[in-house]
């Protein structure tokens, strides 16, 4: 037993004379070897942002205050604000289309993502859904279709969906007129599988010739 407590006195020895031992050196660090360069000391890491800021696009570029230029093909006017909305065309936004491969990864050019976001003006044929009253919703497309097997079957390039701020009255009225519409666009790929189904939509929009 005696030699017990001589062993553990000794290892409580150790143990005292090594906690000041650690304490003296933190408070008073050994002086640096001559000749012999302290590490230098390891800069933070620079945290990035994942959200980059996007640069104006070489393919739009403004004529004046009331035109811009889209890949130096298409000149629209407008200010694309719902006061002075763009005027587009056809052409312009069947512009991306893929008739190559349909199925190929949608690739927009930048002249169709600038137009995200603003509030444009199209006239096309505008066909509500069939047996309601009224609806705020419709398309508008480039050609003429019924919706089964006369005139021309839309793409999603050729028809926006559209979504009307104030319902309009459909009972009673032709089923395909020629009008207008004006709204906010965004340009939304909606897929199945590899397909593309849909591209283009128009939110808070009004609709000018309907049932007129």
């Amino acid at each position: 037993m005696r030699w017990f407590w001589i062993a553990m006195g000794v290892l409580a020895a150790l143990a005292l004379f090594t906690t000041l031992r650690t304490s003296d050196l933190a408070d008073h660090p050994l002086p640096a070897v001559p000749g012999t360069p302290r590490p230098a000391a390891t800069p933070p890491t620079a945290v990035t942002s994942a959200v980059t800021t996007p640069t104006p696009a070489d393919s739009v570029k403004r004529i004046d205050s009331r035109s811009i230029r889209l890949d130096d093909t298409f000149e629209i006017t407008g200010a694309g604000s719902p006061t002075d909305p763009f005027k587009i065309s056809w052409p312009l936004l069947m512009s991306p289309q893929r008739v190559d491969d349909p199925t190929a990864a949608v690739d927009l050019p930048a002249s169709i993502k600038a137009l995200d976001g603003a509030t444009i003006e199209i006239s096309g044929y505008l066909a509500p859904p069939v047996a309601v009253d009224e609806t705020k919703e419709l398309l508008v497309l480039k050609n003429r279709w019924d919706g089964c097997c006369i005139g021309t079957p839309p793409t999603p390039y050729d028809c926006i969906e559209v979504a009307l701020a104030e319902p309009v009255r459909v009972r009673g009225k032709h089923l395909i007129q020629y009008g207008s519409v004006r709204g906010r666009l965004r340009v939304d790929p909606y897929l199945a599988g590899k397909f593309l189904l849909g591209l283009y939509r128009l939110e808070d929009a009004q609709v000018s010739g309907f049932g007129d």
